[in-house]
């Protein structure tokens, strides 16, 4: 299936690889979030991207913080109806 969570977290972390300043730094789900050296505003833009990919509207909490990739990945793949809920 096209949707399915492990290929909507995938997509996901390719938004975020296409903000990175830096291409060359290798990333997985456990990597700490500072390190892939994104700031706020990329992290605006990975919204945006989810939202208009997925056709869904993505509303965080202004205070959520994110420990490594995989939470903000998580937090934002909840979001999409096809991936279900982790």
């Amino acid at each position: 299936m096209a949707n399915d969570r492990t290929a909507i977290c995938e997509r996901i972390m390719e938004f975020i690889r296409s903000e990175m300043q830096d291409k060359t730094i290798v990333f997985d789900m456990s990597t700490p979030l500072e390190g892939v050296k994104i700031d706020s505003i990329d992290v605006i833009h990975v919204i945006f991207k989810v939202e208009e990919q997925f056709k869904t509207s993505v509303d965080l909490p202004q205070d959520a913080k994110f420990a490594t990739v995989g939470d903000f990945v998580n937090a934002l793949a909840n979001f999409v109806p096809e991936a279900g809920k982790a």
